[in-house]
């Protein structure tokens, strides 16, 4: 008489079964993945303001912060000190992102005035990606940053030591 292992067939089966769990987790987000890219719509046109900017958040960090989004996955932060932000206009901005972007070729830390401001600014130049339905970058905290993208706003959500800060933006069109 024969003798079957049944452990071995088992074992076959759930093999196929995990590798097709596999395939599909690692297909259907990549389906998503084009539709994920525009987020909620154009958001390459204008810039990210952060909710306090001009305001008492503005004055406890002592710079107003704004996100844009550039093609080809990279994502920009600008800090620039309070209060001589307030008297920055939101063209001026859009220009001197611009220009951050034209003179990183790689991710980077940039200081100047960019011949647009009369106060150096500090942005941050990195690339991101896609986790689930949220943008994942490096912005200098423990862990990566999450971006999940709203209707005219975005949350950057900073991962903490106790817990997530969330810091809500609103969206600055330039015509």
């Amino acid at each position: 008489m024969q003798k079957t292992n049944y452990y071995s067939d088992q074992r076959r089966r759930a093999s196929k079964t995990g590798l097709f769990l596999l395939l599909a987790c690692a297909l259907l987000p990549a389906a998503n993945l084009p539709a994920q890219q525009t987020g909620n719509g154009d958001n390459f046109s204008g810039f990210y303001a952060r909710e306090g900017n001009n305001g008492s958040p503005a004055k406890t960090a002592g710079n107003n912060i704004y996100i844009k989004f550039f093609e080809d996955r990279w994502v920009g932060m600008m800090f620039i000190p309070y209060p001589y932000a307030i008297e920055v206009e939101n063209e001026a901005i859009e220009k001197v992102f611009t220009a951050a972007r034209k003179q990183a070729t790689r991710a980077a830390i940039l200081r100047g005035k960019y011949g647009l401001l009369t106060e150096a600014a500090t942005i941050t130049i990195e690339k991101y990606g896609y986790l689930q339905d949220r943008i994942v970058f490096e912005c200098g905290a423990l862990s990566p940053c999450t971006i999940k993208l709203g209707d005219d706003s975005l949350e950057l959500i900073k991962p903490g030591v106790i817990n997530e800060h969330i810091i809500k933006y609103d969206h600055v069109a330039i015509p």
